[in-house]
């Protein structure tokens, strides 16, 4: 049954082992009449349930606090909230006494209900229409006297594969016994990646049909071989591909360790040129590991990740707090700020967006903040932005996604200076800060590429978010999986995008990086030294693999091997070129 698949990197790492599949049955839910005067009992059995669920929930997410980190555990004091709502509870005590039938069913008629509602609103209320479901089931097996613990209880190590896991899932989780992931669905922001990439578990999503391949894992011992870093799954692998994986996770973290001598060192080549190394990071908390794992700076901060998974938007003051804090660990180096950056494959609390038909050619980034029914997210942010800029002993940048033309970039511009000012007149600043800040732009679109010189005028900086980049120039939606051969690391006419962007930058004076995935792979490293790039962003695990591959070459290299990719004609050229 050897076979391999394909799927989405998600975290990174090798890992080998022995495969659980994970797909478990949905319960039986008996449905059967009641007496009227079992009516209170029956009621009581159920809030016994709720009650029992809520504190488990209560356990697991202050477990997930201490060892994982606050924004994943918030997810489930959304579960204890959706727990608590009277729509769903209410519903299911009117079943037992209208319809004079057991727990079981009436919680499990009332969630369908309640799940259904929330379906028709905005895209983040669909979003908790799944965490009912994992509520309900928990409920339920609490009702039937069933552990709700199944992973969380494993005694030896395996590699976890289902079509999807719950937050509940994941979370609980204890490393030790967990080697990898892999599930049908997802993309790499879903939670099963944002949770494995924090607990160090190598993973894959979106690995098609992999349940339906592992049809027979319950009746014999299947073995799965991952690489979290390029998406790729082995099953059942051969003595020889088995030995060659093992051989890569060997080599893997003999690797690890070897890199971490490069931790304070700078990424200089042999003759001298330097390039700043920085660190993509989604929350404050994360501005301690970038800086442990030898980060300079800052290249991308995603603050939508302070807007995702809560109830409410965060106020100024979180806001504050939270880019405080961040400033504060980069004393003395450069902090890049994203602003909002929702729309597309994110999805937000609060706003009733419109459903789209191409979400990523929609209302997102910087459109979605200057409509004017969400312009007071984007006030909110600048203003927290702003406060935390006038105290700060890091140089804080401030950059707008989605740009496509100087007259989007003048509006922003224009909205920040008019925040300023408000700020100013209510006494908040004591001093303009604006003089102080660079403000640039995230190039992303083919709009933005081509209208570099022009927008070059009024952008103080840009930074090449290569994800987005690609997937509009090659017109393909990096999400679905029937368009995985497009979306091969290197293809040619995303290369020469990227060189007419750096190099239109650096004709006309200004500073210009690059934080989306491309920066952390450091087959590409040299390609974008030798065009001129002046720094590059990724998350804190690529970094010393980068500094590794800059400091072992000089410019000349770097600036010959450019010459070969423009003339590279197919992304296989490229993947050759690359490797060797």
């Amino acid at each position: 049954m050897a076979s391999t698949l394909h799927g989405v990197p998600a975290a990174s790492g090798i890992a080998i082992g022995t495969c659980l599949l994970y797909d478990p049955v949905p319960p039986e839910v008996p449905h059967y009449s009641i007496d009227a005067n079992g009516v209170g009992a029956e009621r009581a059995r159920l809030e016994r349930a709720v009650k029992i669920s809520a504190q488990e929930l209560g356990q697991l997410r202050d477990h997930v606090h201490v060892h994982v980190g606050k924004q994943e555990a918030d997810i489930f004091d959304a579960h204890l909230l959706i727990l608590e709502d009277d729509a769903l509870l209410d519903g299911a005590h009117a079943r037992i006494s209208d319809e004079l039938v057991n727990a079981e069913w009436a919680l499990w008629q009332a969630a369908e209900e309640f799940s259904q509602m929330l379906l028709e609103l905005d895209s983040y209320f669909q979003a908790r229409a799944n965490d009912i479901h994992d509520i309900r089931m928990r409920v339920i097996a609490h009702l039937q006297g069933r552990s709700t613990t199944q992973l969380q209880n494993l005694s030896e190590p395996v590699i976890i594969v289902a079509h999807d896991l719950l937050p509940s899932d994941t979370a609980g989780l204890n490393p030790a016994y967990v080697l990898g992931l892999v599930t049908e669905q997802g993309g790499p922001t879903s939670h099963t990646a944002i949770l494995a990439r924090q607990m160090g578990i190598p993973a894959v999503v979106g690995a098609k049909d992999i349940l339906t391949t592992l049809q027979h894992a319950h009746t014999r011992e299947i073995r799965v071989a991952l690489d979290g870093s390029t998406g790729v799954v082995e099953i059942d692998p051969d003595e020889q591909i088995l030995a060659a994986y093992q051989r890569a996770a060997q080599e893997y973290h003999q690797l690890k360790e070897q890199l971490q001598t490069l931790r304070t060192l700078s990424a200089t080549t042999r003759d001298g040129v330097h390039v700043e190394v920085a660190a993509n990071i989604g929350r404050p908390q994360d501005a301690k590991v970038a800086v442990e794992a030898g980060a300079n700076g800052v290249g991308l901060f995603r603050t939508e990740f302070l807007f995702l998974d809560r109830t409410t938007p965060p106020s100024e003051e979180e806001q504050l707090s939270a880019y405080s804090t961040v400033l504060a660990a980069f004393a003395g180096k450069t902090v890049i700020v994203r602003t909002l950056d929702i729309g597309g494959d994110k999805s937000i609390p609060y706003l009733k967006l419109q459903a789209e038909s191409n979400p990523f050619l929609g209302l997102r980034g910087i459109r979605l903040c200057l409509a004017e029914a969400h312009q007071h997210l984007f006030r909110t942010q600048l203003r927290a932005l702003l406060r935390a800029a006038e105290k700060s002993q890091a140089a804080l940048w401030i950059m707008f996604p989605m740009i496509d033309d100087l007259r989007e970039l003048r509006q922003a511009k224009a909205f920040l200076a008019e925040t300023e000012k408000i700020l100013l007149s209510e006494g908040m600043l004591q001093t303009a800060v604006q003089d102080r800040l660079r403000v640039g732009i995230m190039v992303e679109t083919p709009a933005a590429a081509l209208l570099m010189d022009v927008l070059a005028k009024e952008a103080d900086f840009f930074s090449i978010g290569t994800n987005d980049l690609a997937q509009y120039t090659l017109a393909s939606d990096r999400m679905n999986a029937s368009l995985a051969e497009l979306h091969r690391p290197f293809h040619p006419a995303v290369m020469r995008s990227i060189a007419q962007i750096v190099t239109t930058a650096r004709k006309h004076n200004r500073w210009v990086g690059m934080c989306g995935e491309l920066a952390g792979d450091a087959r590409a490293s040299l390609f974008l030294l030798g065009l001129g790039i002046n720094e590059l962003s990724m998350e804190p695990n690529s970094l010393n693999m980068v500094k590794q591959k800059i400091r072992s070459a000089t410019l000349s290299e770097a600036q010959a091997l450019v010459q070969h990719v423009l003339a590279a004609e197919t992304a296989e050229d490229l993947d050759a070129l690359f490797q060797a």
